[in-house]
C-alpha cells in the first residue's frame, strides 16, 4: 500500500475544495422555503464532493446519488406546488413549462448517471460534481429567479 505524501494529500484537498459551492446572496429567490431548500441542496452537493472519488465503490455512489435524487424530487415538488397554488402555470405558461422541463431533464440525467454507476460508462467525480454544480447554479439564477419574482409579486 502506497502512502500519500503531504503534498499529494494537499493537492487532493485543493482539488476537492475548488468544487465547493457556497451560498451567495445572488442565489436568494426571496421565497424562504425555496431558498432554504437550495441551501440544503448546496450542502448535499458539497458533502458528496468531499465523500466521493473516482475509485469510490458503485454502492457508495449509488447512496449519494439516490439521496440527491430524493431531495431534488422533494424540492422540485415544493417549487411546483408553489407555482400551481399561485397561478404560475396559468399566468406564465411558457416559463412554467420550461421550469418543469428542466426538472424532468435533470431527473432523467441523474437517473441515467445512477444506472451507469456500475458500468464502464461511469461518470468521473469531476464530471458529476461539475454537472450538478452547473445545473443547480444555472437553474437557481435563471429559472428559479423567475419563479421567485412571480411568487413575490403574486403575494404582494
Amino acid at each position: 500500500m502506497d502512502i500519500m505524501s503531504d503534498s499529494q494529500l494537499s493537492e487532493i484537498r485543493t482539488m476537492k475544495l475548488e468544487y465547493q459551492l457556497y451560498w451567495q446572496p445572488d442565489f436568494a429567490t426571496g421565497i424562504q422555503i425555496i431558498d432554504d431548500q437550495h441551501r440544503v441542496l448546496i450542502a448535499m452537493l458539497n458533502e458528496a464532493n468531499m465523500k466521493i472519488n473516482d475509485h469510490s465503490p458503485a454502492s457508495e455512489l449509488d447512496l449519494i446519488v439516490q439521496g440527491l435524487i430524493n431531495y431534488a424530487g422533494y424540492h422540485f415538488g415544493t417549487e411546483e406546488r408553489y407555482a400551481a397554488d399561485n397561478g404560475y402555470f396559468d399566468l406564465q405558461p411558457e416559463e412554467a413549462s420550461a421550469h418543469l422541463a428542466q426538472h424532468h431533464a435533470f431527473a432523467n440525467r441523474v437517473n441515467q448517471i445512477k444506472r451507469e454507476l456500475g458500468t464502464e460508462q461511469r461518470i468521473s467525480r469531476e464530471e458529476l460534481v461539475a454537472f450538478l454544480t452547473n445545473w443547480l447554479v444555472n437553474h437557481i439564477l435563471d429559472t428559479d429567479m423567475k419563479l421567485g419574482a412571480f411568487l413575490r409579486s403574486s403575494a404582494g
